[in-house]
Parts: C-alpha cells; sequence; structure tokens
C-alpha cells in the first residue's frame, strides 16, 4: 500500500499543492486540505477544523506544508514576508504527532520563517522558476520514501508493540534458543514458533473478542520462569507440523482504542469511517512494528504474526 500523504497550503496557492500532489501520486496516497471527496475530505462539512486536522495527523504518514509569501509583517523594524498563520500552525501540529523526519515544508526563498523551525525537512524555491519547484518536491519526496518506519514516533501502537515484545515476545525467543527448544509433558519440542493472532478490527470489548477467536484453538497452557522477572510466563501452546507452537492473543492492542480516545477532540464519533480508518492504520502500525523489532533482535523466523477476521 502507498503511504498517504497529506499537503496543506493556503488557500491562494492550491494551484501550487496541486501541482505537488501531481508530482509525489506515483509514490504516494496524496491527499490536499480541500479535497471535496467526503470519503477523503480533511474537513467534513459542519465539522470543526481543528478536530479534523487531529484527525488527520493520525491519518497520514507524511506532511507537507506550502509556506508561501502571503502576509507581510514587521520583524525587528524590517517588513518580511512569512507564510500564512494556519500553514505554521498545520506544520507544527502534524511535527509534534509525526514527527521531524516525517514532515516536510516547502518555501519561497524570499520567505521568513520562525528559528523555532530549524531541524526539519525544508526545501526553497522561487515562485517565477517552475523547475525549482519541480525539484523541492521531487526532494522531499526522496527524503520520505527513504525514511524508515522504525523511527520513534508518537503513535500509541508503536509504543504497546515496543512493550509487548520487550514483556513477552523476547522472553520467549531468548528462552527457546538458550535451551534449545521447549518441554512440553515431559517430551522436548527443538521445532519451535511463535503465533501472534491480530484481529483486523477491535470491539468495544477485546477479551471477549479473543475469546472467540481463541475458541477455535485446542492449546495447552505452559509457563517458564524467565531471568529477572518475579513471576513465571504462561501462555498458550498447540501442537502444528510437529512444531510446538506458543500462541498469544495481545490483549494489549485494547489500549490503543483508548489512546486514540484521548488523543482526539471531545466531539470526535467514535463510530465513523474515520475513527474505523484511524483504528485500522493504528493496527497495522502495530504489526509493522513488532515485525521490525523482531528483525532488529534476529528473532523473525521464530514468530508468525497473523491477522485474522472476527468469527
Amino acid at each position: 500500500m502507498k503511504k498517504k500523504l497529506f499537503i496543506g497550503s493556503s488557500t491562494e496557492e492550491l494551484k501550487l499543492a496541486q501541482a505537488a500532489k501531481a508530482l509525489l501520486d506515483a509514490d504516494f496516497d496524496v491527499t490536499i486540505w480541500n479535497n471535496p471527496l467526503w470519503e477523503s475530505a480533511v474537513f467534513k462539512i459542519n465539522q470543526n477544523f481543528l478536530s479534523d486536522l487531529m484527525k488527520a495527523t493520525l491519518m497520514y504518514d507524511y506532511g507537507i506544508l506550502l509556506g508561501t509569501a502571503d502576509d507581510k509583517l514587521e520583524y525587528r523594524g524590517t517588513e518580511v514576508l512569512q507564510p500564512r498563520d494556519n500553514v505554521l500552525f498545520e506544520l507544527g501540529l502534524f511535527t509534534g504527532r509525526l514527527g521531524q523526519s516525517k514532515v516536510a515544508l516547502i518555501t519561497e526563498k524570499t520567505v521568513k520563517f520562525p528559528s523555532d523551525l530549524q531541524g526539519i525537512t525544508l526545501a526553497r524555491f522561487e515562485k517565477t522558476d517552475s523547475l525549482s519547484f519541480i525539484t523541492a518536491v521531487q526532494q522531499v519526496g526522496s527524503v520520505f520514501k527513504g525514511s524508515s518506519d522504525s523511527e520513534v514516533n508518537f503513535f500509541p501502537s508503536v509504543t504497546l508493540a515496543a512493550v509487548y515484545f520487550e514483556n513477552l515476545l523476547r522472553p520467549i525467543c531468548k528462552y527457546v534458543i538458550e535451551n534449545r527448544g521447549f518441554e512440553v509433558d515431559g517430551e522436548n519440542y527443538s521445532k519451535c514458533r511463535v503465533r501472534i493472532i491480530i484481529p483486523r478490527k477491535i470491539s468495544e470489548d477485546v477479551n471477549i473478542q479473543f475469546q472467540k477467536l481463541k475458541a477455535s484453538y485446542i492449546m495447552k497452557e505452559v509457563s517458564f520462569k524467565y531471568a529477572g522477572r518475579p513471576r513465571h510466563i504462561s501462555i498458550d501452546t498447540r501442537i502444528n507440523d510437529n512444531t510446538l507452537e506458543f500462541v498469544d492473543f495481545p490483549t494489549i492492542i485494547t489500549g490503543i482504542n483508548h489512546a486514540i480516545s484521548n488523543l482526539m477532540p471531545n466531539d470526535f464519533n467514535a463510530l465513523s469511517q474515520d475513527y474505523e480508518a484511524i483504528l485500522e492504520r493504528e493496527l497495522s502500525r502495530f504489526a509493522t512494528t513488532l515485525k521490525l523489532l523482531l528483525v532488529k533482535n534476529d528473532f523473525e523466523e521464530m514468530v508468525v504474526i497473523e491477522r485474522k477476521d472476527n468469527r
């Protein structure tokens, strides 16, 4: 799937935003702030603009803000040009949520911008030189394409995945490696793997949801002592193709629901399509983060992550 990219600009410079979209469409799923289609519109009819922006910061992977010379102001006795206040506000909002490496400011060379913006991805162009604008957009596109999903960001799914990895996946994998397998009922299984079952959607009661999924498996609970832990680690197992499978349904993902609810404005409708889209992206980020952590720790061949429909 293409990564989703948001483009913000002043109303006066929509043509530039459309030109940037045309340059980036091949590599990203691009939405301009004024998109009129209801399904992909950022600003919905009769809805609060700030609420819509906060939702957008959870729905997009990258953000580009076009900083054109729209407003004049006096700076230390000198008249300078700067972008519209709403463009700078959106730049700060997206940077705070996505992180510096996932947001860029493409600005005219004549524009004065705050020193606080030092450190973000910045590309400059001349309004009278269309080639310089094309080059600036392509430079930012290349930076985004080269960015890593493993970079730290502020999505709840990333934190929850890291906690889940450290508290369950790492201990199981290390125990199996150090003991050259796992013993169940007096029999040692040298072939072992971990199967993580993640639902495609999160219901209001994740525990009941997982109990329904779990009912389709015949499993035996085992436990083992792991160094540095005050308690034994317990997990369900089954034998599948002469391999001992540790099977887990990570109820920790219920935290995604709670986190999104707290991150969004009070008037945000949790039953909306936007909410479902944000939730799905967070579940995907949870799975992606786990995979990256497994690769980083050389456990990827020991763990299977499965997305499963609710039954």
